[in-house]
């Protein structure tokens, strides 16, 4: 590991390889932008080093990320300038009309058969198709849950490009289902907390999961229910939560 990320590594996810992709003083700080990949996740994370001791300020740089709101614009416009981290304020949404509405298995189903149909498919590479913010699909999974979600329903989740940016949608706008009524078309999030990388996706049949491959940049049925609840749960120690997509968001004009 190089120097100069061996000296921030006590606050990155250990999971992850890391790869410093950018460096910037600014008010006597210095400030790194660091790569963590690993198979299905992958961040871009902002470090501070300030009187010699490493401060983690965001594990996901990324429009909508709420660790952003305490960062210099000077300093993301030097680390990354392509990228626009203005994002419109999600508002309330006007409720559907009863008449108008899918009802939640409707909902679920039309979803898993989008994730399903998709996985390999050229409009869900996201090394070609996602955000320049995405870091050419590496960071893609809130943005592949999004796209497939609207092909599926006419409309995203909503939170942008970040996990935990679209947790918190989730949890004000949608249903939290048991675990052990678990059907397919849910979203399954464990979001990114603190350090530890997270990740999202949508469920399948026989406990399969769909999501983003960070590392081969495609939609695919990558891991099961067990295989992500020994990584994001039992390793990183992250919640698993799923959510069943609120009727009230999504009416039927929208995929007439």
């Amino acid at each position: 590991m190089p120097e100069e990320v061996s000296k921030l590594s006590e606050v990155l996810d250990h999971n992850l390889k890391h790869t410093l992709e950018g460096q910037t003083s600014y008010g006597g700080d210095e400030y790194f932008l660091v790569a963590q990949d690993g198979d299905e996740e992958s961040a871009l994370s902002l470090v501070k080093l300030s009187g010699g001791k490493p401060m983690l300020i965001t594990a996901e740089v990324l429009p909508g990320d709420p660790g952003l709101r305490s960062v210099p614009k000077e300093v993301l416009q030097s680390l990354l300038p392509q990228v626009d981290f203005a994002v419109p304020r999600e508002g309330p949404e006007p409720a559907v009309a009863e008449g108008s509405r899918w009802t939640k298995e409707e909902l679920s189903s039309l979803t898993f058969e989008k994730a399903r149909a998709k996985v390999g498919s050229g409009d869900m590479n996201s090394r070609d198709n996602s955000p320049p913010a995405t870091n050419h699909g590496r960071l893609a999974c809130a943005w592949a849950v999004n796209k497939i979600i609207s092909m599926a329903l006419g409309k995203p989740v909503g939170g942008g490009l970040a996990t935990a940016a679209m947790y918190e949608v989730l949890k004000v706008k949608d249903i939290l289902f048991d675990e052990v009524q678990l059907v397919p078309g849910l979203v399954i999030i464990s979001p990114t907390t603190g350090s530890n990388i997270g990740h999202v996706g949508i469920t399948g049949q026989d406990d399969k999961i769909y999501s983003n491959s960070s590392s081969a940049g495609m939609w695919e049925q990558n891991r099961t229910l067990r295989t992500w609840s020994d990584y994001y749960h039992v390793r990183k120690g992250l919640p698993i939560l799923f959510y069943q997509l609120n009727p009230n968001r999504f009416p039927k004009a929208l995929t007439s």
